[in-house]
């Protein structure tokens, strides 16, 4: 059966976004069937990727006030979500402060009906070296084993903001080695891109930058050695993000029999 992969931190600016867009790429580049659920105030991956590859579900003005007023309307606006776990092959992607009303449905709502102990659910977390970012982060994850004790959690860090090894002595990272210990926890690393040409694809579709050409970078406006060293340095940042998500989607979403044994380590599990 399949699985789902939900994306999550309800603080913003911690690139939720950029690593579902990652996700998405690295599924379609391994041929991976995967539909997107983007619940987001304004469209971003759908205006990016089109409506038959990503569903918007609009956070709307008229949502926020249901939200605060509480009440079974709340509740039936999540409702959807839960048939959907259960069938699997959906990639979510959570906007800011989203995700705690989806943990208050979940809470309310049997979501154990759905999904079990969530064994077929993995959250991925995206942190920056952001005190706020780290403590919504922290929650979020200990919030998911609340709901869902057996699935799978990942902590991911976004070094956009600065270098995590500045927090080795804090409580951060206690409470994450004690989360990778004893519960199982996976951390993996989100480097920026350092390419001179990035800030010029930042409005492209990764799987498409992932095989563009040095001419394609000189038509962007770059001159041919910066093009050339771009393309380098940009083909090496994909390569290194698709090996670290790829066995986290080739568990989710590649039906079961056909399975390559080489994405998965050989646990069977990406980090046990």
């Amino acid at each position: 059966m399949l699985g789902s992969i939900l994306v999550l931190n309800d603080r913003g600016g911690v690139g939720k976004t950029l690593l579902t867009h990652h996700l998405m790429a690295t599924a379609m580049l391994e041929g991976l069937p995967v539909r997107v659920v983007e619940y987001e105030v304004n469209e971003r991956l759908a205006r990016l990727f089109g409506p038959e590859m990503v569903e918007h579900r609009r956070i709307s003005q008229d949502f926020t006030n249901l939200m605060g007023a509480g009440g079974d309307g709340f509740f039936e606006y999540w409702d959807v979500i839960g048939p959907e776990l259960q069938r699997g092959g959906r990639l979510y992607d959570f906007g800011g402060n989203i995700s705690q009303w989806f943990f208050n449905w979940a809470e309310v709502s049997g979501f154990d009906y759905y999904v079990g102990d969530g064994s077929r659910l993995t959250f991925m977390v995206p942190v920056t070296v952001d005190l706020a970012s780290l403590q919504t982060g922290m929650a979020t994850l200990e919030r998911v084993a609340t709901i869902a004790p057996g699935a799978r959690r990942v902590l991911v860090e976004n070094g956009v903001s600065g270098s995590f090894s500045q927090l080795d002595d804090s409580h951060y990272a206690r409470r994450k080695a004690e989360m990778v210990e004893r519960e199982g926890l996976t951390v993996i690393n989100m480097p920026p891109c350092s390419a001179p040409a990035w800030a010029r694809l930042t409005g492209h579709r990764l799987d498409e930058v992932a095989t563009m050409s040095r001419e394609d970078l000189i038509r962007l406006g770059m001159t041919p050695p910066v093009a050339s060293r771009s393309l380098i340095v940009i083909q090496d940042w994909l390569r290194t993000l698709r090996q670290a998500l790829l066995p986290f989607l080739s568990e989710a979403f590649r039906p079961s029999g056909v399975t390559d044994p080489a994405l998965i380590p050989r646990s069977g599990r990406p980090g046990e």
